[in-house]
């Protein structure tokens, strides 16, 4: 359960400007694309979608509006007195405070609760449940249930615990159930404090999203993995709450970069201002609770600029990365030619190969020549004219070059835990003497897994056993794919 939600009062926020007159929309100077989205009821992604054959470098770099230009609204048409764009209740306006929720998925995010509550800061604590994937609720009359977020049934018990319509509680119990195993449970803690907006309450105006990243989610050690994507579809469901996020801070790596930043933008329209990273963040008991703390200063009130000199002279601070709606982005680095970014990553592959392979070994995974690889992977996938088709491949990379670094120190481990049944009855049904893959060296576990691939190809029919394993092995320890190997293991 969550903590209550303060119930101080807020000085009211000004209103929302009106909707524009029909016809397209007009960019005028001051403009992002937030910011008419929010004026019109709908969403950035909509509107990059809706202009993108006219304006095709919005594809890839939706802050690159420019003045002048005459934007399409999602629909063909501006809203109009007989087509209103979707809006809250009247009488409903996210409401400006100081409040904070913290959603960590690490041990550590209990130090950055402490420090922000040391400033005085009413923080509500998200963290990961008792029990994976369940939460128990109270009713008026006191009586508690539990219910289990990973079936339908459970998830759905749960929602209607939230007070919201059929519609919208039929919403957040998909989102639930369908999110990935052990975030459950603290979504849905993130979802009874969302809940206090979508009835017309107050919620904190500023939220904390703490753990590893590789800027596709934040997960945690031993705990479950935060998609942005879920988070997204969470957002789509409680509008209202959503809508009530006006400060974000990711204390995440690489949780920064323009594309990024757009992203947490689509999810959160009335943010106002967002600080993230570019490269490595401080851990939370080596420098996250003072870069917490200078956010934290520098977003009481109803702010709209946020600079990215707070971090200056701290640790990590070179990689911090920020947007506000006054400012835009910053990162604090002259731009560079996609072409040159492309060419540094083209140029580490065969440090990569020569990791993969086990031929060097990896002696510090924050630094190092296979480190620098994925700095560059991640410059390229933050680099706002990357089309989006190229993406998918990048990523893949990403998840390889990360999974390799952290391989004898995480991955190979954890894989022996999960699966040691699997390998001992895979490699026994060929008549091979199972390995210990926590105990062997990066080369020792490809000489393993080419073994093992050979006298599986070389045997007809193939037993059942070593059938489950092979894709463990060639996907998952060989090649390292995110669908094998999860974000929770690096």
């Amino acid at each position: 359960m969550t903590a209550p939600i303060s119930r101080t009062t807020s000085r009211p926020v000004s209103p929302s400007p009106s909707p524009s007159p029909a016809g397209p929309v007009t960019v005028q100077a001051g403009d992002t694309l937030s910011r008419i989205a929010q004026r019109h009821g709908t969403t950035v992604q909509a509107l990059v979608d809706a202009n993108r054959a006219a304006y095709p470098q919005l594809a890839t770099n939706p802050g690159a509006i420019q003045v002048g230009w005459r934007l399409t609204l999602p629909g063909g048409q501006a809203p109009t007195a007989q087509q209103p764009a979707p809006a809250p209740a009247a009488g409903w306006r996210p409401r400006t405070n100081n409040d904070v929720v913290h959603f960590g998925v690490n041990e550590g995010a209990s130090h950055e609760v402490s420090s922000l509550r040391q400033r005085g800061v009413n923080v509500t604590s998200i963290k990961d449940g008792a029990v994976d994937d369940r939460i128990t609720t109270r009713d008026a009359n006191g009586t508690t249930a539990t219910h289990k977020l990973d079936t339908a049934e459970g998830a759905r018990s749960f929602a209607l615990t939230l007070g919201l319509p059929a519609e919208q509680t039929a919403k957040v119990a998909d989102v639930l159930q369908h999110a990935g195993g052990d975030i459950r449970d603290e979504l849905a803690q993130l979802a009874q404090v969302w809940a206090q907006a979508e009835r017309g309450g107050q919620m904190p105006s500023r939220m904390v999203l703490s753990g590893h990243s590789t800027g596709r989610s934040v997960w945690g050690d031993g705990n479950g993995s935060l998609e942005f994507g879920t988070l997204a579809k969470l957002a789509d469901a409680m509008p209202r709450a959503a809508r009530s996020v006006q400060d974000l801070h990711l204390s995440a790596c690489y949780s920064g970069g323009q594309g990024l930043m757009e992203q947490y933008r689509s999810i959160f329209p009335n943010a106002k201002t967002i600080w993230a990273y570019t490269g490595s963040a401080p851990g939370a008991h080596s420098g996250a609770t003072t870069h917490l703390s200078r956010w934290e200063q520098a977003t009481r009130g109803d702010v709209g600029a946020l600079d990215r000199a707070l971090a200056e002279r701290t640790r990590k601070g070179e990689n911090v990365a920020v947007w506000s709606a006054d400012r835009g982005y910053l990162d604090g680095r002259p731009p560079a030619p996609l072409a040159q970014v492309r060419d540094d990553v083209e140029a580490g592959r065969p440090t990569f190969e020569r990791f993969s392979r086990g031929d060097e070994a990896v002696s510090n995974p924050g630094a190092g020549p296979l480190r620098e690889h994925y700095n560059q992977i991640q410059r390229l996938l933050q680099h706002p004219d990357l089309p989006r088709a190229d993406r998918p491949a990048i990523e893949v990379q990403r998840d390889a070059a990360i999974r390799l670094l952290y391989f004898t120190k995480h991955v190979a481990p954890r894989f022996q835990a999960a699966h040691a049944g699997t390998v001992s009855e895979g490699f026994g049904s060929l008549g091979l003497q199972a390995p210990d893959f926590s105990t062997l060296s990066r080369a020792d576990a490809m000489r393993v897994v080419a073994a093992f691939e050979q006298k599986a190809r070389s045997t007809s029919p193939l037993p059942s056993a070593a059938q489950r394993l092979l894709p463990l092995l060639t996907d998952g320890l060989r090649d390292l794919k995110a669908a094998q190997i999860p974000d929770s293991w690096i």
